[in-house]
């Protein structure tokens, strides 16, 4: 068999996260080009970057319920938002807002808040399990939708801990086993400011995102969840209990969406309970769609897109000589639109998103020059 790198001979080759030594090979080159973007790449590029990979492990969580599992889940953003506010609480500063309570905050560690933000999120997404195992499809959205109302109840007055609807509050401190942020790194003459070492700490948990969602696909756990998408009772009917791996599900995307969450918003540094409602979630649920659902690359091509979109829009505008003043409508109305139609036109024509059209291009070269 050599020379023939893509015919497998046993299982456990197969089932490898990197099938091959030539996907070893581009994967450390990525990430190592991804890394030295600190070097060369300016504070407005290093931010967009760093939220479209805190935005890929949020949508990961979605993928994982929705394309993996195939559940309707409305409710994405909540998570996201449980996880803000716990980070915010437990990592952030104590303060007094400007109409006078008092705003919760503890200072601790990182590596303290980080992990519980998850956990308060997956803990939360537990409690959808039960409802899940008796609904489904549009029922089970609708309870989803519902969640995301009384979320958007709590967070406007739980005051204490988000700071109350048009006001909100700082985002956790971000202080890593007693290093603080802020003072950066210094390398020689080079310093690592808290922009670039946020881009990487994202980044490495966007690696270890995607690669737990790599390993998942290739478990028992990924095939049980394939197997509910594609036929509950069926499933159930060989073996897999529906209540198990579906509360698993929801609460290992609620984990991922955590996480997420209690960084994402340390690249503003503030959050507004208003940020958490059904666009939001549904926003990631584009994210997905556009990337390519039921794949593990499809929620970082989707993010990618979502986040450098726009600054695509904006050059292509200026270089035509128009800053949006001069037309009906604005510069986020037109992103909007056009996004929306890149979501009608990936469902008519490329179901599988930006991995799709990847994936076919990657095996025309592959196959030239015998592509067909």
């Amino acid at each position: 068999m050599r020379g023939r790198p893509n015919l497998y001979t046993d299982y456990k080759k197969e089932s490898a996260i990197f099938a091959n030594l030539t996907q070893k090979f581009w994967f450390s080159i990525l990430v190592l080009t991804s890394a030295s973007l600190v070097f060369f790449a300016s504070n407005y590029w290093i931010l967009l970057l760093t939220t479209a990979f805190l935005i890929s492990i949020a949508a990961w969580g979605i993928n994982i319920v929705s394309g993996f599992a195939g559940q309707i889940s409305l409710a994405h953003g909540v998570f996201v938002g449980i996880g803000t506010y716990t980070a915010s609480v437990l990592g952030g500063i104590a303060t007094t807002s400007v109409i006078g309570f008092q705003i919760l905050g503890y200072e601790l560690d990182m590596i303290i808040w980080l992990p519980l933000s998850g956990i308060s999120a997956a803990l939360i997404g537990l409690m959808i399990a039960p409802i899940s195992v008796r609904l489904k499809g549009l029922n089970l959205g609708l309870v989803t939708l519902a969640l995301v109302f009384i979320a958007s109840h709590l967070f406007s007055n739980l005051k204490p801990i988000t700071g109350g609807a048009g006001l909100g509050r700082k985002a956790a401190k971000l202080v890593l086993l007693g290093f603080d942020f802020e003072q950066g790194v210094h390398l020689g003459n080079f310093v690592l400011e808290k922009n670039q070492l946020i881009y990487l700490l994202s980044l490495t948990l966007c690696i270890f995102a995607g690669l737990g969602v790599k390993n998942l696909t290739r478990s028992k756990t990924g095939r049980a969840f394939s197997a509910i998408r594609d036929g509950d009772i069926a499933a159930e009917a060989i073996g897999v209990s529906l209540y198990k791996f579906k509360s698993f599900a929801f609460a290992l995307s609620s984990f991922y969406a955590g996480v997420a969450g209690s960084l994402l918003f340390s690249v503003s540094g503030g959050v507004d309970p208003g940020t958490f409602n059904l666009l939001y979630s549904i926003t990631f649920i584009a994210i997905v769609i556009i990337g390519g659902a039921g794949t593990v690359l499809g929620p970082l091509f989707g993010s990618l897109f979502y986040i450098l979109f726009p600054g695509a829009i904006q050059t292509v505008m200026h270089a035509f000589g128009d800053t949006g003043q001069s037309l009906a409508l604005s510069t986020g109305q037109i992103e909007r639109i056009i996004f929306g139609l890149f979501i009608i036109l990936f469902l008519i024509f490329e179901p599988r998103g930006l991995w799709g059209i990847w994936f076919r291009l990657r095996n025309y070269f592959k196959a030239w020059p015998f592509s067909y």
